[in-house]
């Protein structure tokens, strides 16, 4: 399966969500797949099924699945508007590649299939999440690569108790933001062709 990327670089979230939804509709009439690659200025964002008031910072309702998390520069998302047969088949795929990439980096990084995420021990490092729409995906993940990480870590990671968020530069794992995206689209080829 090929998939055409679409870079946008730092745009607002609701200018970003905005464009994923036109690229889906486009990609819905195409057949075609798209893999969007942005960052978002500072914001909190909560899934549907979350109440708002739950969290100490203002945040922006989304559609997509998941609790609460920070985007914000130094964090680069992948949103995926890739056709989807099986949710379950697409998920595992984009969890593989985002592994490979993570296991070449460190072998403390693991994925975990309860709480949905990347993690080193109880830090989380990268969040997911998925909606389906007319046999699509929409959002996708979400790598804390440089983030601000006292600005994320005033909201506990996915309304996670005992977790904190970390990126892979707090980590001490010195990967260029552009070869860490390289290397996940690479990753990405790989698993879905």
């Amino acid at each position: 399966m090929s998939f055409k990327v679409i870079d946008l670089g730092v745009v607002d979230y609701l200018e970003g969500y905005k464009e994923m939804r036109n690229i889906h509709s486009k990609a819905v009439e195409s057949g075609e797949n798209y893999l969007i690659l942005c960052q978002h200025y500072d914001v909190y964002t909560v899934g549907e099924n979350e109440k708002e008031e739950n969290f100490p910072v203002p945040v922006v309702k989304t559609d997509r699945g998941g609790s609460i998390t920070f985007h914000g520069i130094g964090q680069p998302i992948f949103y995926f508007v890739f056709r989807v047969n099986s949710p379950k088949i697409f998920y595992r795929k984009v969890v593989k590649s985002f592994d490979e990439v993570f296991k070449s980096l460190s072998d403390k990084i693991y994925h975990d299939f309860k709480n949905p995420g990347f993690y080193i021990e109880k830090r989380k490092l990268a969040s997911l999440g998925f909606r389906y729409s007319k046999g699509y995906s929409l959002h996708g993940v979400a790598v804390n690569h440089s983030v601000n990480l006292e600005k994320f870590n005033l909201i506990k990671p996915c309304n996670l108790d005992g977790y904190t968020a970390t990126s892979l530069i707090a980590e001490g794992i010195n990967i260029d933001i552009d070869n860490l995206k390289n290397e996940v689209i690479k990753k990405l080829y790989k698993n879905f062709s």
